[in-house]
């Protein structure tokens, strides 16, 4: 294998070939869950493929020439010769023929030439063009995923391949294929003529595969040198099958062949990189939300060279007035300017992402669009043309209009910079328009403000790592580094971008009906998050350290019982080497293929429970190890020493349905159930006040009575009016006896079932979750549905509305958009249905609790508590009390939180006090 060369600049020139029929075929069939854009609803799962790769072409190889070969419809010279050549492929999808069109125009825009020709595949296409190419001295790639292609590998042509399996590119020389093959690239047809080739229909010699076809290659050559020299193969079996088969053997060779004489000639001049439609393809990658490609795309010029500029962005309709402000008077002036406006958009550059751990580096404010002003802060050193003002300058002129309410203030990602300010001594209040929330609520799927600037304003934003660098942190360089006027122009533009979306992202939510949402749900919670974020919780690092003791002592148990149960050591956390035992030595049904071997992850180790002991030993051993480093052993090292607490991050942005999430690290996912999980919550503990205690109130079956409401299913509804144990009375009615009579584990089964109809549970599913044959648990799941018909009407008519808006829809009117509901993909298709399902059920749930945190933080402020609530996790609100506060606490949380949304059946919490998190199950 060898390693490109840069094109050195001085003449010298570099043909890309890419093989297009193939990069969008395979695109199209190797992704499982396809990409769908959300606007359109149009699939474009190859149009990405096929585009990721034309760039990492050109970022990889930075080419002078580049062209693509297609093929035409209709048969080609192939199919005259062999009536079955490929002929038990099926015929080319409608959703592929749409993306096979968006591929050409993409292509177009590339100003990047396509040839094709009739009767011909693109790899004859390929072929010849490559030949034609190395008969000039041109220097050429040929950019595929199909192996078939390494036949035309010679002396100055090569082959750049995507490896499926790796995840990795490699370029194949002369030697490469050598080397990987055991022969030289022109024996590959000969190869194929042996062993055949199943993807096409290639025949072959039956019964003769690839050892044996590259062993018969290297003391052959060729098949027509074997077939004169046949008497010398042994052993006498396999000379009668290849003289059986000698003709299919010869026929397959010619059909395997690529051809190098295709009616197309190579027309340097149109395949120069010379330049683009850099605004066609922009309006292309806008239309196919193919945002994050756009920072990949090469300089106006075509060639990407090392260290390129990138292209200049749209020219605005007016010229932005950025500013930097660096002495007391421009400041002054700034907070009298924001004064009169009564309203100011903010953002703040840090040091890092970590809101409660980043020094503050500079602020920026924008009171009208196109028109931003930098206070830097907090840079290393001036640049030599800016200074910056001391922080107790800036909080002295800053602070108070922050902390005005009467100046509406707007941002995007507000959480972030209120924190930061708030530690830097400047509390933010007023905020009235969070840009990131508001493009969440309406769906889109990549919120940052760079995208969102794409989208809406037709403008490119300079990305962070022209300013930082690329690498990740260990090689970026802190905003404190950068030169103050580099920063201003950035932040900035930050600022002044994230005012102008407010107004256009503003008429969006008004005019789909989501401006209560928006203005009574989502906006009032920034605050009660940001404070909870800020408050943290507090963990006893002594129950950890014990606990990481025992768990250690654990999991060497289990790694011993692992080496007796497989005969030998080896590196259990190696998916390698457990890949080879498994699969290799135990010879286990194997799994999906991965760059290691075969998959080893938690999906397939459960499928072979049962398979052989070790199997549950490795999952016990991989469930205790994860909880150790995920929690016990790293829940210490995020104590923050300013405040001897975790401060986690509470996202209400990252779940689709509108659900809260936790994360660095994620307090929602500590299990519940094992006794591991419960322990871990041992350590969360009540500290802040002299005699502390932990209260939560927690929703009580909420799912189910959101899904009561919706499906208005009079048994259900009735049930949860009597306050009935919902799980027995289920089974009591399905089963048939009396409530009385019903066993714990009648209730387990209805209790699953209740729980997973949200999420579409089928048979298969039940049975997978308790004792039930498949066959009983169709038979529960068909008399669960005759019980509460209601329930399988909402089901049926919720997928039909969804197919018809094209989203599902919450009762306060929160959307998630499922374009995929309409595919004609069966897997897609029906795992959009269970989306839609679920979304009004979850997302009216996460519509509630938002609201309960908002007004039960209210009432905290209004009767002047020094109680905080401190966690939210899924329907469990916890709060952090003196002990003196704890009945005013619940009562305030018994009397608000069933009254947040008035459904057909009433709301219930369940109240718990104890002195750690333990304590409260």
């Amino acid at each position: 294998m060898s390693t490109p060369r840069s094109a050195d600049g001085r003449g010298n020139l570099r043909l890309v070939l890419l093989d297009g029929h193939g990069l969008i075929h395979r695109a199209f069939h190797a992704v499982k869950e396809p990409l769908i854009a959300r606007h359109s609803g149009e699939e474009t799962t190859a149009v990405f493929g096929f585009t990721n790769t034309l760039l990492k072409v050109l970022e990889d190889l930075k080419p002078t020439h580049v062209a693509v070969a297609m093929d035409l419809p209709g048969p080609t010279f192939r199919h005259e010769q062999y009536v079955e050549y490929k002929a038990h492929r099926p015929g080319t999808p409608e959703s592929l023929r749409h993306q096979i069109a968006r591929v050409r125009e993409l292509i177009q825009a590339f100003n990047i030439p396509i040839y094709e020709a009739e009767t011909y595949e693109a790899d004859d296409v390929l072929g010849t063009l490559a030949r034609q190419a190395a008969e000039q001295g041109i220097e050429t790639y040929l950019a595929t995923l199909d192996s078939d292609i390494l036949q035309l590998v010679r002396p100055g042509v090569y082959c750049y391949m995507y490896r499926l399996y790796q995840r990795d590119t490699v370029v194949y020389d002369v030697a490469g294929v050598r080397e990987r093959y055991g022969f030289d690239p022109e024996r590959m047809p000969d190869f194929k003529g042996l062993k055949g080739d199943a993807s096409d229909n290639i025949p072959g010699v039956p019964g003769i595969g690839e050892k044996t076809a590259v062993k018969l290659i290297q003391q052959f050559g060729s098949i027509e040198a074997l077939y004169e020299n046949l008497w010398q193969v042994t052993p006498q079996k396999l000379q009668d099958k290849l003289r059986e088969y000698e003709a299919q053997a010869r026929y397959s060779k010619e059909i395997a062949t690529i051809a190098t004489d295709a009616p197309v000639t190579l027309d340097l001049e149109r395949c120069r990189l010379d330049g683009y439609d850099r605004e066609r393809v922009l309006e292309l990658f806008r239309e196919l939300e193919f945002r994050s490609l756009i920072d990949r795309l090469p300089a106006v010029e075509g060639v990407l060279p090392d260290g390129a500029a990138k292209a200049p962005a749209a020219v605005e309709a007016e010229a932005p007035a950025y500013h930097v402000v660096d002495t007391e008077e421009a400041l002054a002036a700034l907070a009298a300017k924001i004064r009169e406006a009564g309203a100011v958009t903010l953002d703040t550059e840090t040091t890092d992402q970590g809101a409660m751990t980043c020094g503050l580096v500079g602020i920026s404010l924008s009171v009208r669009p196109y028109e931003a002003y930098y206070v830097p802060v907090g840079h290393v050193q001036s640049d030599g043309t800016h200074g910056q003002l001391p922080l107790e300058t800036v909080r002295r002129h800053l602070a108070p209009v922050l902390a005005d309410a009467g100046i509406a203030k707007t941002a995007h990602n507000a959480k972030f910079d209120m924190i930061v300010l708030h530690r830097h001594g400047m509390p933010v209040d007023g905020l009235r328009f969070d840009s990131m929330i508001a493009a969440f609520l309406l769906g889109e799927q990549t919120l940052s403000l760079k995208a969102l600037a794409f989208d809406r304003l037709n403008a490119e934003m300079t990305p962070i790592t022209d300013l930082i660098g690329k690498g990740g942190r260990a090689k970026q360089k802190s905003m404190a580094e950068v030169g103050i006027a580099d920063v201003a122009a950035y932040a900035c533009a930050d600022a002044d971008f994230t005012n102008r979306l407010s107004g256009v992202l503003e008429g969006e939510l008004r005019s789909q009906n989501l401006w209560d949402l928006y203005t009574q749900v989502e906006m009032p919670l920034v605050p009660v998050l940001t404070r909870m974020e800020m408050t943290g919780v507090a963990v006893d690092t002594a129950v950890l350290r014990e606990m990481s003791r025992e768990l250690g002592e654990q999991l060497a148990r289990i790694e011993e019982q692992i080496y007796q149960a497989v005969g030998h050591q080896f590196n259990v956390n190696s998916t390698q080497q457990l890949s080879q035992v498994l699969f290799e030595e135990l010879k286990l049904p194997k799994s999906r293929r991965t760059k290691q071997g075969y998959s080893t992850d938690a999906a397939s180790l459960e499928t072979l429970r049962g398979a052989h002991p070790v199997i549950d030993l490795l999952l016990e051993y991989r469930q205790l190890s994860k909880l150790k480093s995920t929690y016990v052993d790293a829940l210490p090292g995020l104590i923050n020493p300013e405040t001897g607490r975790v401060h986690s991050s509470f996202n209400q942005c990252g779940a689709a349905t509108g659900r809260i999430s936790s994360s660095e690290p994620n307090l929602q996912n500590i299990p519940v159930r094992t006794d591991v999980g419960r322990r871990i919550r041992h350590a969360f503990v009540a500290r802040g006040f002299d005699d502390a205690r932990l209260v939560a109130a927690d929703y009580s079956q909420i799912e189910m009575r959101v899904l009561a409401h919706y499906s208005q299913d009079p048994a259900l509804i009735e049930f949860f009016r009597q306050d009935l144990d919902i799980h027995a009375a289920t089974a009591a009615q399905v089963y048939g006896v009396p409530l009385e009579q019903v066993t714990p584990a009648m209730r387990r089964v209805a209790k699953t079932v209740n729980f997973g109809v949200a999420y579409g549970i089928s048979d298969y599913g039940l049975a997978a979750r308790t004792e039930l044959s498949r066959e009983e648990a169709g038979a529960f799941i068909r008399a669960y549905f005759e019980t509460y018909p209601g329930l399988k009407q909402y089901m049926d008519e919720t997928i039909a509305q969804t197919r018809r808006l094209g989203y599902a829809t919450t009762l306060l009117g929160r959307r998630r958009y499922l374009p995929e509901i309409n595919s004609t993909a069966y897997n897609v298709r029906t795992a959009a249905e269970r989306m839609a399902i679920n979304m009004p059920i979850q997302g009216t749930e996460a519509d509630i609790i938002k609201m309960a945190m908002t007004r039960v933080q209210q009432a905290l402020d209004e009767r002047r508590l020094r109680s905080r609530m401190i966690l939210q996790v899924h329907d469990e609100l916890m709060f952090e009390c003196p002990a003196e506060e704890v009945e005013e606490v619940q009562a305030m949380a018994r009397e608000i939180m069933p009254r947040v949304m008035e459904l057909s059946v009433p709301l219930k919490v369940d109240l718990k006090v104890g002195r750690h998190w333990g304590e409260m199950e």
